[in-house]
């Protein structure tokens, strides 16, 4: 009887399967030393830390303090500037935010303390004219770190928002603690994080007011809009004057009472250096009206005003707010998403 012979084995087999065996060790050799001593790295575990509630561990991986008090800082920035005076009057109220940030992520089980920090979030917010939102974030993706070499790296991440309805994209500093560890200790730019979020607020709060802010438009609107500041022989005599013109369709003409607006001043980057409620002229249709507003050198940002040469550059606005018909009807903007 002839017996079968075992088949030899293929070299070329072989060498493939040790080769794929090399590369799966080599990856998995690469994931452990190399991939998890990366900012990404420990970046996903901050992430995988906010998402899963773990308060100590988000606490060990980022300086919540100091991104609080940067975040209150810019915050405080975009509504009125800062003096040394300011900052020290603020220095209580900055303390309540960054606590009710930090009750908010360690999300106490107190209902109350929950509630009050979120009430304290959604001021400083209103204050600032934007939404604050204290929940609804969602993590969507982050990009490569870049590091500068000397133990520190920028990582850029966007959050989505379901109260904006809008991606905001943050970027973060973050520290080499350790040969195998990063600490997220800093925003790379908060006053651009803040711009973010009023952008996507105004937009949000846009979309919210547009079928009565589209019944407004209908009846009234404003051109022409300059503004000048006219000095006096001293600071209490410098105002700021603005010169409108109102124009009423045929439609205004017939129905319309009374018109209120309010005038902001901003610079490029979208800070507000004065607002301030304004009547609207509407018995000058068609003509040009002008209104004025004393400046008060104590209120940070009017003090640069105070100081300016000339506004170029600077933009105005004006938007109507609300308005009476004739017949008693009330049309009004919401001035926030919260209200």
């Amino acid at each position: 009887m002839k017996l079968s012979s075992i088949p030899k084995p293929d070299i070329k087999i072989l060498a493939a399967a040790a080769a794929a065996v090399a590369c799966i060790g080599t990856a998995c050799l690469s994931y452990e030393t190399i991939y998890k001593a990366t900012p990404e790295y420990s970046f996903s575990r901050i992430v995988a830390a906010a998402q899963d509630g773990d308060s100590e561990a988000l606490s060990l991986s980022a300086d919540e303090d100091a991104l609080a008090g940067q975040l209150f800082d810019s915050l405080i920035r975009r509504q009125q500037g800062q003096t040394a005076a300011s900052r020290a009057l603020l220095l209580p109220v900055k303390g309540e935010f960054i606590h009710a940030c930090q009750t908010l992520l360690a999300g106490d089980s107190d209902e109350a303390r929950l509630e009050n920090a979120r009430k304290v979030l959604a001021d400083m917010g209103n204050q600032a004219g934007l939404l604050l939102p204290a929940s609804d974030w969602r993590y969507e993706s982050s990009s490569w770190s870049r590091q500068d070499g000397s133990g520190y790296a920028q990582l850029t991440a966007s959050f989505y928002n379901d109260s904006l309805q809008a991606s905001i994209p943050i970027t973060f500093q973050l520290e080499k603690v350790s040969a195998r560890q990063w600490r997220v200790v800093a925003f790379a730019d908060p006053d651009a994080v803040v711009q973010e979020l009023q952008q996507a607020s105004e937009a949000a709060l846009a979309a919210a007011n547009r079928p009565v802010s589209q019944r407004i438009d209908s009846l009234v609107q404003i051109t022409s809009l300059s503004a000048s500041v006219v000095r006096g022989s001293t600071e209490q005599d410098t105002y700021l004057r603005i010169q409108y013109t109102p124009k009423l369709s045929a439609q205004g003409k017939e129905t319309l009472r009374e018109a209120k607006g309010r005038y902001e001043l901003r610079r490029a980057d979208s800070t507000v250096l004065f607002s301030a409620p304004i009547r609207i002229a509407i018995y000058a249709d068609g003509k040009a009206h002008t209104s004025q507003f004393r400046l008060n050198a104590a209120v940070p940002a009017q003090a640069e005003l105070l100081r300016m040469a000339t506004l170029e550059g600077l933009q105005s606005s004006i938007s109507i707010t609300a308005v009476q018909l004739q017949d008693g009807t009330q049309l009004e903007l919401k001035d926030s998403l919260t209200n």
